[in-house]
């Protein structure tokens, strides 16, 4: 119950979809200034809601369901930063492993419906729900790791320049100093970058062993819901199930169809 007697408005599924689907137009139109929605924005969604859904929906309500979904965005964007857990964009969902799944939910029980499960309308929520701002953490040039060449040239320009009282002898060392600079600085660009180029194909490399062990999840999704026989909704669980252990699903993979059919049949059986 709420305040003085009033009760608790709930939220369906069905609704908090046609939220997210209204607030992501919304967005689009400009209307999402500093990470918040106009009034008129939430009047809109009420409407919506009361006139498709037949309920009793006030701006208010709306307003405040949007910091739960915030609240569940925080959640997914923690879990996509988190050593160990993949994100699948094709199927919009969080991967683990089953070691790392069940590690996980031991100690975060309630992330158990980010994990291997779709995300809904995740490109709705990134939109209603993220901050709309572009991240240059990535935006990192040659500049940015020490090779400025605009800095170096500061330096010639406080080593070149004689006083008159030096004379001609002060010149002679200088130039013979700057000439020196000129002539290691290309072999000093030359290390630096080959070290870089060293460390990336080290990265690249170990990426690929990487990408070489995990399962992929799309296929096996498109190769389970492709078989013949069966509901989609039944076809859906046998995913479910499959994509919580790598070692079940790769063996599911290397099956033919038959072997494949048989398989669904004993997991119908033991999931009556």
């Amino acid at each position: 119950m709420g305040k003085k007697g009033e009760k608790q408005f709930r939220w369906s599924k069905p609704m908090e979809y046609l939220m997210l689907e209204i607030l992501a137009d919304e967005v689009k139109q400009g209307n999402k200034s500093t990470n918040q929605f106009k009034v008129i924005s939430f009047n809109r969604v009420s409407n919506a809601i009361n006139e498709q859904l037949g309920m009793d929906c006030s701006p208010k309500h709306v307003e405040n369901h949007l910091k739960t979904l915030r609240s569940t965005w925080n959640t997914v964007q923690t879990l996509l930063n988190k050593s160990g857990l993949g994100w699948d964009d094709n199927l919009k969902m969080i991967t683990a492993s089953p070691r790392v799944y069940a590690m996980h939910i031991q100690a975060h029980p309630s992330h158990d419906k980010f994990i291997n499960k779709k995300i809904d309308m995740f490109e709705e929520m990134s939109l209603v729900c993220g901050n709309d701002r572009a991240r240059g953490d990535c935006a990192k040039s040659f500049e940015d790791i020490g090779l400025d060449c605009s800095s170096e040239k500061g330096n010639e320009d406080e080593i070149e320049g004689p006083s008159k009282e030096n004379g001609v002898q002060d010149v002679s060392e200088t130039s013979q100093v700057k000439s020196s600079r000129k002539r290691n600085r290309p072999s000093d660009v030359q290390d630096v970058v080959g070290d870089i180029s060293t460390k990336l194909g080290e990265v690249v490399a170990a990426i690929s062993k990487i990408v070489d062990r995990r399962l992929d999840v799309t296929r096996l999704y498109e190769e389970v819901m492709a078989i013949e026989g069966y509901v989609e909704e039944f076809l859906g669980d046998a995913f479910d199930y499959l994509v919580q252990s790598d070692t079940l699903a790769k063996g599911f993979m290397a099956k033919n169809q038959n072997l494949r059919k048989v398989w669904l049949e004993r997991f119908k059986r033991q999931h009556k």
